[in-house]
């Protein structure tokens, strides 16, 4: 799987152009503040995917349970969470107009549908390896105390 055809990943730099375009008309006041907290929030969630898709591509080589990727996954959903406060925010200050929140959510919300989907994907690989591992330490009797 290549970063570059990676949907999630396109998905999200589609909405950071549109994130962008949308910040630069925010008043002057907010133009230094929530713009530039909403970049960054957009900014980790672009460097968050690109991290785990390469580690879930490093566990799968050494063919390990995706338990990095899916740590990655829960930090990413909780950006995506606090992007939402702050696009709800926007248009509670009017910074933003009903039709351009709309289109914004919208966008959001795709990506949303892509990460839940990965996460519930990674989440199931991550319950079978652990069901099928060894459990505990050394079976009793295979070490002698005399």
């Amino acid at each position: 799987m290549a970063l570059q055809d990676f949907t999630l990943l396109a998905k999200l730099e589609a909405l950071d152009i549109e994130t962008h375009k949308i910040v630069k008309r925010f008043e002057k006041s907010e133009k230094h503040v929530l713009s530039a907290e909403i970049r960054h929030t957009v900014a980790t969630l672009l460097r968050l995917v690109i991290r785990a898709a390469k580690t879930q591509l490093e566990e799968r080589r050494k063919r390990r349970p995706l338990v990095k990727t899916l740590e990655l996954l829960w930090q990413m959903d909780v950006e995506l969470e606090y992007l939402k406060v702050q696009v709800r925010k926007s248009f509670a200050l009017r910074l933003i107009d009903e039709g351009c929140y709309e289109r914004w959510t919208r966008q959001i919300l795709e990506v949303g549908g892509l990460l839940g989907g990965w996460l519930k994907t990674t989440q199931s690989n991550v319950e079978a390896a652990q069901a099928y591992a060894p459990k505990g330490g050394p079976r009793q009797g295979s070490l002698k105390t005399e």
